[in-house]
């Protein structure tokens, strides 16, 4: 038994070894999971018409983002998860892309007064949230 579990670690070492040093090669992947609540004074269109101008005035524009998806929680009882998985060329440019996006957040509105306003609005529908960072793992990409 003991042979088998390090014939299995190392032939897991092996398969893994490769994809390990290749993934400062790969992009990374921040996940964002947001809890979402809609409040009283706001609804489900509103929370919409929010991200979908937070995504045109400061993800877009952010060219250390390469690509963002947003999901939510389909099955179950709880689907207050709002999910964002954003993807990076590199470990460095998610510190470049978060500084790019307080630049943009700092002029993509007209005023302060009005960046203030819509943030108001924008944050009364998240809880909390939890990140965490990933590396691909080419070996097992499907194409």
């Amino acid at each position: 038994m003991k042979t088998l579990k390090i014939t299995l670690a190392l032939v897991l070492f092996l398969l893994l070894a490769p994809a390990i040093t290749q993934a400062q090669d790969n992009t990374v992947f921040t996940i964002t999971t947001w809890k979402i609540h809609i409040p009283e004074d706001g609804t489900r269109e509103e929370l919409n018409t929010l991200m979908a101008e937070f995504q045109k005035k400061i993800t877009q524009p952010n060219e250390k983002i390469i690509s963002e998806r947003a999901m939510r929680h389909l099955s179950g009882d709880d689907s207050r998860d709002l999910v964002f998985i954003t993807e990076y060329a590199n470990w460095n440019d998610i510190e470049a892309a978060s500084i790019r996006q307080e630049e943009l957040i700092d002029s993509a509105w007209e005023s302060d007064e009005a960046r203030d306003a819509f943030f108001k609005k924008f944050n009364k529908y998240f809880i909390m949230h939890t990140d965490e960072i990933y590396s691909g793992i080419n070996n097992f990409d499907k194409n």
